[in-house]
């Protein structure tokens, strides 16, 4: 019984984790569209109605009989740029006025197999968790996505110009609870990435880390490579 309170309790605390960086995106949202009276209310009314279903998805199948572990992947084929234009439109949101600016480098005709709403989760955590990193340091900074499609795999790199993660979290990267790369910061962001890529047999390593930056790149199996 104590075990299972306790794996209970590291599920709620992931869903705790993503639930409200997700609402969190959701709010700011729909303060633009009480507040705006330009036409771009128009573009955001479908991004506020996807952040709350997303919300919603999380819940009912992380907590779907208390189950610990996330669910297995429903891999369809997606553009990757669609997913990473929903992100990147999210963290503009939340910068609140900071120096920072985003890049995408993704071909438009790229496609990847993998769970689109896992996707996004992965690209999230990777982007915020840079994107706190700059503002915290109150420098100008720049985070960029990018993407290549391999042989066998797909490759997506996130990379930003930070601080650059302290010993600690290096020490315990994807351990949930260990691994605050700030103050207050659980780790959980980063551990519940990893997780999600592993559930689509890929991988998700820190390719570099230093003052001038660091570099994350998640690797994506194709598989047989048909589609």
């Amino acid at each position: 019984q104590k075990e299972r309170l306790a794996q209970l309790g590291q599920a709620v605390s992931k869903i705790s984790h993503d639930l409200r960086n997700i609402l969190t995106s959701a709010q700011l949202f729909t303060d633009r569209i009480e507040m705006s009276e330009d036409p771009t209310v128009k573009r955001m009314a479908p991004k506020l109605v996807s952040s709350i279903t997303r919300a919603v998805h999380l819940c009912e199948s992380t907590l779907a009989f208390g189950r610990a572990e996330e669910p297995s992947p429903t891999l369809t084929v997606t553009p990757l740029l669609r997913i990473v234009d929903d992100v990147v439109d999210s963290e503009r949101l939340a910068i609140n006025g900071a120096d920072l600016t985003f890049t995408c480098d993704v071909p438009q005709d790229l496609h990847v197999r993998a769970d689109p709403e896992h996707l996004f989760r992965v690209l999230a955590n990777l982007v915020r968790n840079a994107r706190q990193a700059i503002i915290a340091t109150g420098k100008s900074g720049e985070i960029i996505i990018a993407a290549s499609e391999q042989a066998r795999d797909w490759v997506i790199r996130v990379s930003d110009n930070g601080p650059g993660l302290p010993p600690k979290a290096r020490e315990h990267l994807f351990t949930a609870f260990k691994g605050g790369a700030r103050k207050g910061g659980s780790g959980l962001g980063l551990a519940i990435a990893a997780e999600l890529v592993r559930g689509h047999g890929g991988t998700l390593k820190l390719s570099e880390t230093s003052a001038s930056g660091t570099v994350f790149i998640v690797t994506l199996p194709k598989g047989d490579g048909s589609f």
